[in-house]
């Protein structure tokens, strides 16, 4: 709507409505007759199939004289008659010139102009072909054109500036006004909203109106859509569109039970009661039923809170406070509409409550959450209107808004208890890899919705930021890398994510499609209803319809055969853990992600664990004895080993290997771990067992010098111990020899 349309109460209240209409109504709507241009994408209709008609389309695609024509002639295949069709019609053609050589003026009768046909008649009506032979040419003097555009015959004399057939139109349509008729003329044959039957009052209502649905752009409205209504309302000579309902009006209307009639008129009231009340606050906030575009919400007209189910009147008066300061403080509307849920079923469920705000005390809260873990038997879902109610406690205290009890109040262990260690909701790889074929991603028709899949996947984006980005969403640093630039809606604030070239190329392919239909579009992903402009953008539901969709057509499974669940959201997630998971940094992970703190990212990189337990898993482990090292596959057994080996590797990591006993004992062997059965090693540590077996026969052969059976003894078990292992970890290698038979050099079949 233009800023005009906006009337403050007072103003209205001082000048009336049929004043402020006269003030409203711009002149090119302030007519009897509004006549909207063939390519106007909200009152017009699309031009003629047929090209260079150019006049609007009314059946089929044709204007009503193509239609005609193509129907006469049996209705052929479309375009090729449309190639072949004369593009003028009836009212458009050059009218007939005399036939007398030179003459200007127009067909009289006889084919001839007035002058010419009386000087024929008075000579007898000779052959006339002979006759126009002749006669010598006609003089051309100064007399002027007709005034009707297009036309170029010359005026005749005594009439209003027209031609002789302009003036013979001119007098069966009862004389009128000159411009009248030129407008008459210029516009013949086009759709056309006809006022000239309507009362004053409705007159000026329905310009109105209009005007509003021109100047929002949103939602097409044609004359003949809209037929029925100005037929019935000058039928019955209305005074005013205000005297009844929208719904009043569309039981009566013969045709009236349309979706666009129907919109029509509900819109109609609508925007007419919002200029008679005005809008704003001042306006709304007294009502018990909020119109939340009245508010300067950009919501559906049809929006609305309606409070009549909150009693007693002084919480109601505490809720639309509290609503209002949060609509002013700019929350997003999803919250709001969430608090205005838990708000209603805290009045639902909490009954007995009196006319003072003393009643609200603890007892009564209690119930309230009582009842509430019936009503709502989603523990997260509870616990949200939990916090709700608690942050409307806690500013009617602070503001002093009420004189509510001191324990008036939510504790941290009213929350219900939830799962504090969620099932990850990352996507698992061979889902992905359906997801990501080639083939699969080639059954999305739809360019957009295509484009979308490969945004989330590759950036990780909300559903509702991927859908709103701007059409120069692309931006490139100085050494050329592509960045994807958005608006983060839930922080209120810009920020980037880098991309790679492929999905810059196809973002850029997106855009020139988009140019290319809307000229002046500002998203990437517009809408294609009620959106002639390319302003509006896609709706995530209709995303997630296609996105249900194409699941179904290429059939995506998961591990056990079963349809995926796949969401818009699960994207997100399975980008921030396949970050994780390839050791990127959790800060990196926060600010890629673009997350005010470490917590919610944290929630990604716990996952990181399990990538690192599955390369234990899968690493060959052996003890001193060359046997392998089994740990528990799943269940609270193998989160619980795979705990103890993961604080064995920060806290007694060996140059060589791993201690396997817990924590709490200590080591009886005073030897080293080589000679302990809890000890663990993988091939990781093979050059560092080598290197010990070289020392420790070097140990063995000077002590076997010194005379020291003991230090012989004890380092023949870790000679021994470390043979075996590295012949196990090195697969293929056997070992000939047995500590005794082993050269004294270091030299060794195991190596």
């Amino acid at each position: 709507m233009s800023t005009a349309a906006v009337a403050s109460p007072s103003r209205s209240g001082r000048l009336g409505l049929a004043d402020r209409l006269r003030e409203l109504v711009r002149p090119e709507f302030a007519t009897d007759v509004i006549v909207p241009q063939p390519d106007d994408p909200v009152l017009g209709t699309p031009v003629c199939a047929v090209p260079a008609c150019g006049r609007s389309s009314s059946l089929h695609g044709w204007c009503q004289a193509h239609y005609r024509r193509w129907d006469r002639d049996g209705r052929p295949e479309r375009q090729a008659w449309a190639a072949l069709a004369d593009p003028t019609a009836v009212g458009h053609r050059p009218l007939a010139v005399c036939r007398a050589r030179g003459c200007r003026f127009g067909q009289h009768r006889d084919q001839l102009c007035y002058q010419h046909s009386q000087a024929w008649r008075r000579q007898g009506q000779p052959a006339i072909a002979d006759w126009l032979d002749d006669l010598p040419p006609a003089v051309v003097d100064d007399t002027p054109v007709c005034a009707v555009a297009g036309c170029d015959l010359l005026v005749e004399w005594g009439e209003p500036g027209l031609c002789a057939p302009h003036r013979t139109r001119w007098r069966g349509r009862g004389r009128p006004e000159l411009t009248e008729y030129l407008f008459w003329c210029a516009t013949y044959g086009e759709p056309r909203f006809d006022l000239r039957d309507l009362t004053a009052q409705v007159r000026l209502e329905i310009q109105y109106v209009l005007q509003c649905r021109a100047d929002e752009r949103r939602t097409r409205t044609t004359p003949r859509s809209i037929r029925p209504v100005l037929r019935y309302l000058a039928e019955q000579q209305t005074r005013s569109l205000l005297d009844h309902s929208a719904e009043f009006w569309i039981a009566q209307v013969r045709g009236g039970s349309t979706t666009t009639t129907r919109a029509f008129l509900r819109y109609a009231i609508d925007i007419l009661t919002e200029l008679r009340d005005g809008n704003g606050w001042d306006s709304e906030y007294a009502a018990d039923v909020w119109r939340l575009a009245r508010l300067g919400l950009r919501v559906s007209r049809r929006a609305q809170f309606d409070f009549r189910p909150i009693r007693p009147a002084w919480l109601r008066g505490l809720v639309k406070r509290w609503l209002r300061w949060r609509i002013a403080n700019e929350f997003a509307l999803t919250q709001i509409r969430k608090d205005f849920t838990a708000l209603t079923r805290l009045a639902t469920l909490t009954p007995g409550l009196s006319a003072a705000p003393t009643s609200l005390n603890r007892a009564a809260i209690e119930r309230y959450l009582a009842r509430l873990s019936t009503v709502v038997t989603h523990a997260k879902t509870r616990s949200g209107d939990i916090s709700v109610v608690a942050a409307f406690l806690r500013a009617v205290h602070l503001h002093r808004w009420a004189a509510l009890p001191a324990d008036a109040l939510i504790h941290a262990d009213d929350h219900p208890r939830h799962d504090l260690n969620p099932a990850p909701r990352a996507l698992p790889e061979p889902v992905m890899a359906q997801l990501e074929s080639e083939t699969n991603l080639a059954r999305l028709t739809d360019p957009r919705i295509r484009l979308l899949v490969e945004i989330l996947i590759g950036t990780g984006l909300r559903i509702g930021d991927a859908t709103r980005l701007t059409i120069d969403c692309l931006v490139r640093d100085p050494q050329g890398a592509p960045y994807l630039h958005y608006r983060n809606h839930k922080m209120r604030r810009d920020a980037m994510v880098p991309i790679d070239e492929h999905l810059a190329v196809a973002i850029g392919d997106q855009q020139q499609r988009i140019r290319a239909r809307y000229p002046n579009a500002t998203v990437l992903f517009p809408r294609d209803t009620t959106n002639p402009d390319g302003r509006l953008p896609l709706p995530a539901a209709t995303f997630t319809v296609n996105l249900k969709r194409w699941l179904a057509d290429c059939n995506i499974t998961d591990e056990l055969g079963r349809p995926a669940r796949v969401t818009a959201h699960r994207f997100r997630h399975t980008y921030a853990c396949r970050l994780i998971n390839s050791e990127v940094s959790q800060e990196v992970v926060r600010r890629l992600l673009d997350h005010t703190s470490h917590t919610m990212t944290a929630h990604y990189a716990r996952l990181a664990d399990s990538t690192i337990r599955d390369q234990w898993q899968r690493a060959q482990k052996i003890n001193i004895r060359g046997e392998p090292v089994d740990l528990p596959d799943d269940g609270p057994l193998a989160d619980a080993a795979w705990m103890k080996q993961n604080l064995a590797r920060a806290k007694m990591a060996l140059p060589n290997g791993y201690c396997g006993l817990p924590l709490q004992k200590s080591c009886p062997h005073a030897n080293a771990c080589l000679t302990c059965p809890l000890f663990i090693t993988t091939a990781d540590f093979l050059p560092q067992h080598q290197q010990q077996l070289a020392d420790t026969r070097r140990l063995i052969a000077q002590a076997e010098t010194d005379g020291r059976e003991r230090m012989v003894q004890m380092n023949r078990t870790v000679e021994a111990n470390l043979l075996t292992i590295i012949t196990t970890l090195q697969p293929g290698q056997t070992c000939t020899c047995g500590p005794s038979g082993c050269a004294k050099d270091g030299e060794h079949d195991a190596r």
